[in-house]
């Protein structure tokens, strides 16, 4: 990525550092944050596969789930299950230590399953004139350049809109 001619100043997403990035993608103050940041990724994402493939081996036509499986299926702590369930907020029966079960039914009408397994709905944009900004509005405001701009466009989906063939509108939310 080419180093551009301005100055900004940003905050490190891993230790919250002031630096003054070299480019306009960068995240990090440091080699060190950047692979710090990149471990608890890759952590991350190894932890979510095990989780994945724990829901996988639940039958889905199991009427009554575990504290556990639920915690996996639905992703509200065991702590805060045990708690709704003291309380009486959710029907449960209780066969012995280690026996409670929920009705899946019930979990499914009043949790949604854990994030990432849905898919939420894109908002309609308003390509209005008046709810946009031009290829040059962004340039001057941000004092970079036109083709600075529109990598960024590319680079991160953003969606225009071209208005009597030379003006590019991008769609504010």
């Amino acid at each position: 990525m080419p180093r551009g001619n301005y100055t900004i100043q940003r905050s490190c997403e891993e230790c919250g550092k002031i630096f003054t990035p070299p480019t306009l993608m960068s995240k990090y103050c440091c080699p060190t944050c950047s692979k710090r940041a990149y471990k608890k990724r890759q952590i991350a994402k190894e932890k979510e596969a095990i989780r994945q493939a724990l829901v996988r081996r639940i039958p889905s036509n199991k009427g009554y789930l575990t504290v556990k499986e639920s915690v996996l299926i639905y992703g509200i702590s065991k702590d805060v299950l045990y708690r709704m369930i003291r309380q009486g907020l959710i029907p449960s029966y209780n066969f012995g230590q280690r026996l409670t079960r929920l009705s899946r039914q019930y979990m499914d009408e009043h949790f949604k399953t854990k994030a990432g397994s849905r898919k939420r709905k894109k908002e309609a944009l308003s390509f209005e004139p008046k709810d946009c900004y031009t290829i040059g509005e962004i340039a001057k405001k941000f004092h970079i350049n036109d083709s600075s701009v529109f990598k960024h466009i590319r680079r991160h989906s953003i969606p225009t809109w071209k208005s009597h063939s030379t003006l590019t509108l991008l769609a504010t939310q």
